[in-house]
Protein backbone atom coordinates (compact mmCIF):
# COMPACT_ATOMS: atom_id res chain seq x y z
CA UNK A 1 0.00 0.00 0.00
CA UNK A 2 1.12 3.58 -1.11
CA UNK A 3 1.69 5.63 1.31
CA UNK A 4 -1.15 9.38 1.39
CA UNK A 5 0.23 11.93 -0.46
CA UNK A 6 0.46 14.98 1.32
CA UNK A 7 -2.13 17.75 0.78
CA UNK A 8 -2.35 21.48 1.44
CA UNK A 9 -3.57 21.78 4.90
CA UNK A 10 -7.75 21.68 5.09
CA UNK A 11 -9.01 25.60 5.00
CA UNK A 12 -12.24 25.52 7.26
CA UNK A 13 -15.09 27.75 7.03
CA UNK A 14 -15.37 30.03 9.89
CA UNK A 15 -19.07 30.59 10.87
CA UNK A 16 -20.98 32.27 14.10
CA UNK A 17 -20.93 29.25 16.73
CA UNK A 18 -17.78 27.37 15.28
CA UNK A 19 -14.94 25.93 17.41
CA UNK A 20 -11.88 27.74 18.84
CA UNK A 21 -10.02 28.16 15.47
CA UNK A 22 -6.56 28.24 17.21
CA UNK A 23 -7.64 24.87 19.62
CA UNK A 24 -8.27 22.97 15.98
CA UNK A 25 -4.99 24.44 14.32
CA UNK A 26 -3.01 23.45 17.69
CA UNK A 27 -4.83 19.58 16.96
CA UNK A 28 -4.29 19.84 13.21
CA UNK A 29 -0.43 20.42 13.68
CA UNK A 30 0.43 18.01 16.15
CA UNK A 31 -1.28 15.29 14.47
CA UNK A 32 0.95 16.76 11.05
CA UNK A 33 4.16 16.25 13.26
CA UNK A 34 2.58 12.89 14.88
CA UNK A 35 2.25 11.60 11.05
CA UNK A 36 5.39 12.78 10.01
CA UNK A 37 7.21 11.29 13.13
CA UNK A 38 5.55 8.00 12.28
CA UNK A 39 5.34 7.53 8.72
CA UNK A 40 8.13 10.26 7.58
CA UNK A 41 5.30 12.05 5.68
CA UNK A 42 3.45 14.74 6.98
CA UNK A 43 -0.01 14.50 5.99
CA UNK A 44 -0.33 18.32 5.03
CA UNK A 45 2.81 19.85 2.92
CA UNK A 46 2.47 23.41 4.13
CA UNK A 47 1.59 23.16 8.25
CA UNK A 48 4.38 24.95 10.49
CA UNK A 49 7.09 25.64 7.92
CA UNK A 50 9.61 27.63 9.08
CA UNK A 51 10.06 31.32 7.82
CA UNK A 52 13.30 32.91 6.86
CA UNK A 53 14.48 35.61 9.09
CA UNK A 54 12.12 34.41 12.01
CA UNK A 55 13.10 32.87 15.31
CA UNK A 56 12.13 29.21 14.43
CA UNK A 57 8.63 27.92 15.61
CA UNK A 58 8.28 25.51 18.64
CA UNK A 59 7.77 22.34 17.21
CA UNK A 60 4.38 20.42 18.28
CA UNK A 61 3.56 18.53 20.43
CA UNK A 62 2.92 14.56 18.93
CA UNK A 63 -0.40 13.41 19.78
CA UNK A 64 -1.77 9.83 20.30
CA UNK A 65 -5.44 8.98 18.00
CA UNK A 66 -6.63 8.46 21.22
CA UNK A 67 -6.19 12.09 22.87
CA UNK A 68 -6.88 13.26 19.25
CA UNK A 69 -10.39 11.61 19.14
CA UNK A 70 -10.93 12.40 22.81
CA UNK A 71 -10.00 16.20 22.23
CA UNK A 72 -12.92 18.50 23.09
CA UNK A 73 -12.73 21.62 21.18
CA UNK A 74 -14.47 24.85 22.97
CA UNK A 75 -17.38 26.97 21.13
CA UNK A 76 -16.45 30.46 19.46
CA UNK A 77 -18.50 32.86 18.41
CA UNK A 78 -16.10 33.53 15.02
CA UNK A 79 -15.10 29.77 14.69
CA UNK A 80 -14.08 27.13 12.71
CA UNK A 81 -17.43 25.02 10.62
CA UNK A 82 -17.79 21.71 13.23
CA UNK A 83 -18.62 19.36 10.66
CA UNK A 84 -15.87 20.25 8.92
CA UNK A 85 -13.60 20.19 11.77
CA UNK A 86 -14.58 16.85 12.87
CA UNK A 87 -14.09 15.07 9.13
CA UNK A 88 -10.36 16.26 9.10
CA UNK A 89 -9.45 15.04 12.76
CA UNK A 90 -11.10 11.83 12.24
CA UNK A 91 -9.77 11.39 9.38
CA UNK A 92 -6.16 12.10 11.08
CA UNK A 93 -7.03 10.02 13.73
CA UNK A 94 -7.67 7.30 11.96
CA UNK A 95 -4.48 7.71 10.15
CA UNK A 96 -2.26 7.75 13.11
CA UNK A 97 -3.91 4.79 14.43
CA UNK A 98 -2.97 2.52 11.11
CA UNK A 99 0.45 4.35 11.64
CA UNK A 100 0.87 3.55 15.58
CA UNK A 101 -0.62 -0.43 14.27
CA UNK A 102 2.36 -0.58 11.73
CA UNK A 103 4.68 0.41 14.76
CA UNK A 104 5.44 3.68 13.16
CA UNK A 105 6.69 2.35 9.96
CA UNK A 106 5.58 3.75 6.81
Amino acid sequence: MNSPVPVRAPAFDVVLRGVDRRQVDDLVDRANVTLATLTGVPAFTDAALPVPGFPERRQPAPISAADLRAASLDVALRGYDRNQVGDVLNDLADRITEAESRGGRG
